[in-house]
């Protein structure tokens, strides 16, 4: 579903990230992982089409971001759905107009229809009824459930996720990692998240790509298990067993 080659990243002269190789499987959920200003940001940034690469490819599906024609990087981009960090929800826009917003930006729907299709997505992240409410209304985690009502309504094949459990307590963490896998399951979406939430990255991610914050590039690749017990980066084996979840099983 994505492939990324050979890929370099940064701002001007300031290189972040340079050699970045990996693939993302259909339906598969990925995490891009490692520790602060390791460049995580950026590349989603990159994959996005927020920026282009300084060099190499990605591609979707076999199509290029990066330089297509505006025609085509519309359609590709309407294939995606985004929550960002920090929800990015209009604050003078109802939750409903929120959700509303990408249908009336990118279809020809009649307003009945994009009611019905905005109350669809609210039951699914658990928000049923809250269409009149303000963001400024709800807590974190509803916010996070309304941004990701917005990012299911054009039916992405893929999500993207960035630092999904920032800014959330810990039970509301869990339930959006409840949701990310529903996703999944129920509607077959691809899902990439760019997280260092290392209970998260264990428990919903299939696979991992690490950056290495010094080495600027994948300093390891695989499942979060497999690396927990096989890592032989000492920066990886202190990500993945340095770990807080570790001392609660400890008993620490």
């Amino acid at each position: 579903m994505v492939e990324v080659r050979n890929v370099a990243c940064g701002y001007g002269d300031t290189l972040v990230l340079r050699e970045v190789t990996f693939s993302v499987e259909r339906g598969e959920i990925f995490f891009v992982v490692g520790r602060s200003g390791c460049g995580k940001s950026t590349l989603l940034r990159n994959l996005i089409g927020l920026q282009s690469p300084l060099a190499g490819e990605i591609r979707f599906d076999g199509q290029l971001l990066a330089g297509a024609p505006r025609p085509e990087r519309r359609k590709l981009l309407r294939r995606m759905g985004i929550l960002y960090q920090n929800s990015a929800l209009w604050s003078t826009m109802t939750v409903g107009e929120n959700v509303a917003l990408p249908l009336e930006e990118h279809t020809r729907l009649l307003r009945s229809q994009i009611r019905e299709l905005v109350s669809v997505k609210l039951g699914m992240v658990g928000l049923a009824g809250v269409e009149g409410v303000f963001p400024a209304e709800l807590s974190g985690g509803m916010r996070k459930r309304a941004a990701l009502a917005r990012a299911l309504i054009l039916d992405p094949e893929i999500l993207f996720f960035d630092e999904p459990s920032a800014g959330l307590d810990p039970v509301s963490a869990r339930n959006l990692d409840s949701l990310i896998l529903q996703m999944r399951e129920n509607l077959g979406t691809t899902i990439v998240v760019v997280s260092h939430d290392l209970e998260s990255i264990c428990t919903v991610a299939d696979r991992v790509v690490m950056l290495g914050r010094d080495e600027k590039t994948v300093i390891a690749t695989g499942r979060p298990s497999d690396l927990a017990r096989e890592a032989g980066n000492p920066h990886v084996a202190e990500f993945f067993r340095g770990s807080m979840i570790e001392k609660v099983r400890e008993g620490l």
